[in-house]
């Protein structure tokens, strides 16, 4: 393969990898806007700029694009809760960096949360999409199980501790929204602590 052959290679996978975003981005906007019924693949493409014709190369219809749109935002949010995670910190620290990175990524990113709180339950989000959304959460849910193993956290059920950390997160968020006000950051602070004293072990 020649040098030219290689740039031809290469803009190629860049601008796929540029349509696949757009096509995402522009689902998630009109999701938020129009929800799943309001939004049919004819929109997004005339939204996004592009044809029909353009998405269904990427997707075999509407509800693949949402799964794959599930996933990708999991692993956006996963990736923001771990920035600047350090695992070797005490659990009360990791703690408190986990649930703030959550709450930042929301607040800079709301049509992510809504996009999941909508979709979250939705029966064309597939199995193979559950597990693999699983899959990606796995180190929060291992983080929470340590905590119960070394009596950091409460011995309570899972999801159970889920409820009481991410109940706060997306009420708060929610809350705002309607409300059309910012968060402070003596709120969240304030927030935090009260999840994390929610959750702890008495002894600590």
């Amino acid at each position: 393969m020649n040098v030219h052959s290689v740039y031809y290679f290469m803009e190629q996978v860049v601008n796929k990898i540029d349509k696949k975003a757009l096509i995402l981005d522009t689902t998630l906007i009109l999701l938020s806007e129009n929800g799943f019924h309001g939004t049919p693949i004819s929109l997004i493409a005339e939204k996004a700029g592009i044809g029909a014709g353009t998405i269904y190369r990427y997707f075999k219809n509407k509800e693949e694009l949402i799964n794959v749109l599930f996933i990708e935002i999991q692993r956006r949010i996963i990736n923001s809760m771990y920035s600047g995670y350090d695992e070797t910190a005490p659990y009360q620290e990791r703690f408190n960096v986990l649930w703030i990175n959550m709450i930042n990524y929301y607040r800079k990113h709301p049509k992510d949360l809504i996009f999941i709180e909508q979709h979250r339950y939705a029966p064309y989000v597939s199995t193979i999409t559950r597990s693999e959304s699983m899959r990606i959460l796995s180190p929060v849910l291992l983080f929470f199980l340590e905590g119960k193993k070394r009596k950091y956290i409460k011995h309570l059920p899972l999801y159970t501790i889920i409820g009481l950390i991410y109940g706060p997160i997306v009420t708060i968020v929610k809350l705002n929204l309607d409300h059309n006000r910012e968060i402070t950051d003596e709120q969240i602070i304030h927030a935090e602590k009260a999840c994390w004293d929610a959750v702890k072990y008495n002894n600590i």
